[in-house]
């Protein structure tokens, strides 16, 4: 059966599956897809469902071999694939984007009443320093894998919730004690003197 080429990119989830099939390979689609299951990202989380449908997907385009026992690795036009998409160069688009639905709901605190706002805060670091401490165990998993590489992008995830605990104990400080004006002067001397 011939492969068929598709002429749109590959979307991140369909990148996410190649590179999975490369590290774990070969792999049953079960196998990257309790990966996806699994992981600490949301992202991947919620699209573990989608492996089999994006594995055959990326079989029928050859990027992916599959054998008669089910068992996929990467092809050499796929191995290309991941390569270009690992980059450089990389896109604004990619280096800019980030989800933080916690930072998205205080985009909106103007609604919230205030007594609700430090409770929010507090609830939310909660969460943050449990997910921190979930991370942690995750670098080690990476480390008893061989994953050198996993063990730095995990790093990466770990000090970005760190971040995101320092920056709601900034929020609560500015909601406790309001401040007059400047904000925006104010909020990028601390951040740049690394004093938030």
């Amino acid at each position: 059966m011939p492969k068929r080429k598709s002429s749109r990119p590959l979307s991140t989830i369909e990148q996410t599956v190649l590179g999975l099939a490369y590290l774990k390979g070969p792999c049953t689609i079960y196998v990257i897809m309790k990966d996806l299951s699994t992981s600490a990202s949301t992202y991947h989380k919620s699209r573990a469902g989608t492996a089999y449908s994006v594995a055959h997907r990326l079989v029928q385009q050859g990027l992916l071999t599959e054998d008669e026992e089910g068992q996929v690795q990467i092809s050499e036009s796929g191995l290309e694939t991941l390569r270009a998409w690992i980059g450089p160069p990389i896109s604004l688009s990619d280096v800019s984007y980030s989800v933080d639905l916690v930072r998205l709901r205080v985009f909106f605190f103007d609604a919230l009443p205030d007594e609700l706002r430090i409770p929010f805060i507090e609830h939310a670091i909660k969460g943050l320093e449990q997910f921190s401490t979930r991370l942690e165990s995750l670098l080690e998993e990476q480390e008893a894998e061989g994953a050198y590489f996993g063990v730095l992008a995990a790093a990466s995830i770990l000090v970005e919730t760190r971040s995101r605990i320092r920056w709601l104990n900034m929020v609560r400080e500015w909601i406790e004690h309001p401040q007059a004006g400047d904000w925006a002067t104010r909020i990028l001397a601390r951040i740049r003197a690394e004093e938030w």
